[in-house]
């Protein structure tokens, strides 16, 4: 599958998009940048699109980013890239890219500039099925990110370090981070657990990122009048969940059977799990245009 993406200011195939090391000095040695991803259903429609440009351009202005685009001008050019790309046999993955370019300063950490936008394609990646059917287990590394709530990459330096010592290195099929005896959030997803049939998840306490798919799973559970809640989750209170699952825009959601090698409730799927995932596909069959 030929992919295309928006670059700067033009169309381009996605295999040449790159920053300059000195064009974008402080996106690449600075980490100024910030980002949001999402995949495509229905044959090339994005995914929450709305939901994505609202919390990247709220984070860019977090980061005091000067833009050149309004929030209608990335979603009309989020849908031009998409137009030029052929779904037919396939879905994709997009990131929408905020990049910053040179310093002004002679410290080389601030710059007047307006910031690069990409819209990058990709393959979309698909998990593998035993992970829906079987489910996947975790391990727990201490780590709480600093800025939490900006998508932007010096945040996921932990997890890195935690993939590579516990799923690339180790026996557990993903990392899920803890703070002082308290579940947070995974490397890359949002985390849930089934207690006393409600389903409870980390609030949003500037600790967490602020996951499009999370927020949008609450709506659901929201508008199906399905027990849940935004509280503390403590390592202890995983050993009485009957069901735990992850959730991110490109897992949907995934079911945990094991924490650190103990099973969360009977260590099978559970029926919270299942309905959820049954009622996020549908949501995402009605998604269009």
């Amino acid at each position: 599958m030929s992919l295309i993406s928006f670059s700067r200011d033009k169309f381009i195939p996605s295999d040449e998009v790159s920053l300059s090391v000195r064009g974008n000095y402080l996106s690449i040695t600075r980490g100024y940048q910030v980002f949001t991803f999402f995949k495509t259903t229905n044959n090339g429609v994005p995914v929450f699109l709305d939901d994505h440009i609202d919390r990247i351009v709220g984070n860019a202005q977090a980061m005091k980013m000067n833009l050149s685009y309004s929030k209608q001008d990335i979603k009309g050019l989020v849908h031009q890239t998409l137009e030029k790309n052929d779904f037919s046999k396939s879905e994709c993955n997009v990131m929408i890219i905020f990049a910053g370019k040179a310093p002004d300063d002679i410290s080389g950490l601030v710059s007047s500039q307006e910031v690069d936008l990409f819209i990058v394609t990709s393959p979309i990646k698909k998990y593998p099925k035993e992970s829906y059917q079987n489910g996947i287990s975790l391990g727990l590394y201490e780590f709480e990110r600093i800025d939490a709530e900006v998508k932007t990459p010096y945040t996921y330096y932990g997890g890195m370090k935690a993939h590579r010592s516990l799923v690339h290195e180790g026996p557990f099929d993903e990392a899920l981070y803890t703070s002082k005896d308290e579940i947070l959030e995974g490397t890359t997803f949002s985390f849930f657990i089934v207690k006393n049939g409600s389903v409870i998840t980390p609030k949003l306490d500037g600790r967490i990122l602020g996951s499009v798919t999370r927020k949008n799973l609450l709506r659901i559970m929201d508008a199906q009048n399905i027990q849940h809640s935004e509280s503390i989750i403590s390592i202890e209170d995983l050993k009485s969940s009957s069901e735990a699952f992850i959730a991110s825009a490109n897992r949907d959601l995934i079911p945990v059977v094991s924490v650190s090698g103990n099973k969360i409730g009977d260590g099978k799927i559970g029926p919270v799990y299942e309905k959820l995932m049954s009622l996020y596909q549908q949501e995402l069959l009605k998604i269009n245009i």
